[in-house]
């Protein structure tokens, strides 16, 4: 995760707790829909806990991951049923959290905070967490008011220019499906902002573009251009 957005939440962990403790909906409302079968799932910066509580009130076998210590600790005291539930990762490499293997993941209001240069890595990432046939539901701001030019929020909070086009295709084109996709309301009712919500399925039998050739390529060269390249 970028740097000065870290510091952020670090140093505003209980504001930021109690602010995203104290509203319901969001990302959640789509869990019935997304998971329809209990499953083991990884929530990719669980921040408050609010999301893996509501996975494991609903009989999901959920586990997360968060870069910032005192938002860990923080909701690991709060909440005692999540103490071994959550653990130190950050993206664009997570590593393999809790060995992997996962049935589905959800990464809520996390990807914009991401440099573009390293969304690559993170689907990358993302992809070997999940079985064949895992889901991933993505959540990212549709509409946000109050950017600067540098992509950062009055906070210092780093908002890549990052749109549901661009993201379905990068997913797409590194073996997922697009399945469903819904835009809806700021669940803190901030005026001018919105939410678009992606549930993305990783196919079984991928025949379309040669994944191996396109991660031996990001491997190797970390350039943009070569990025561009790999995925023509």
């Amino acid at each position: 995760m970028d740097q000065e957005t870290l510091s952020y939440y670090s140093e505003n962990a209980r504001e930021v707790f109690e602010r995203y403790n104290s509203v319901i909906g969001g990302i959640s409302n789509y869990f019935n829909r997304a998971f329809p079968d209990k499953c083991r799932i990884l929530d990719i910066g669980c921040g408050s806990g609010r999301d893996l509580l509501a996975l494991l009130k609903l009989g999901h076998d959920a586990y997360g991951i968060e870069p910032c210590r005192e938002l860990r600790e923080l909701t690991c005291t709060k909440f005692p049923e999540l103490k071994g539930r959550i653990v130190e990762g950050s993206l664009p490499d997570p590593g393999l959290a809790f060995e992997g293997n996962f049935d589905a993941l959800v990464c809520s209001a996390v990807l914009m905070h991401l440099p573009k240069e390293h969304l690559f890595d993170t689907v990358f990432s993302l992809r070997k967490l999940l079985k064949p046939g895992g889901k991933a539901l993505i959540s990212i701001p549709f509409s946000r008011d109050g950017i600067s030019e540098a992509n950062r929020d009055d906070k210092g909070r780093l908002f890549s220019d990052l749109n549901s086009d661009y993201l379905e295709l990068l997913f797409e084109r590194t073996g997922f499906k697009l399945n469903e996709k819904w835009i809806n309301e700021d669940s803190l009712k901030r005026p001018g902002f919105s939410w678009v919500t992606m549930l993305f399925a990783l196919l079984e039998n991928e025949s379309g573009r040669p994944i191996d050739r396109i991660e031996s390529v990001l491997n190797r060269d970390k350039k943009d251009a070569t990025y561009k390249l790999a995925l023509t």
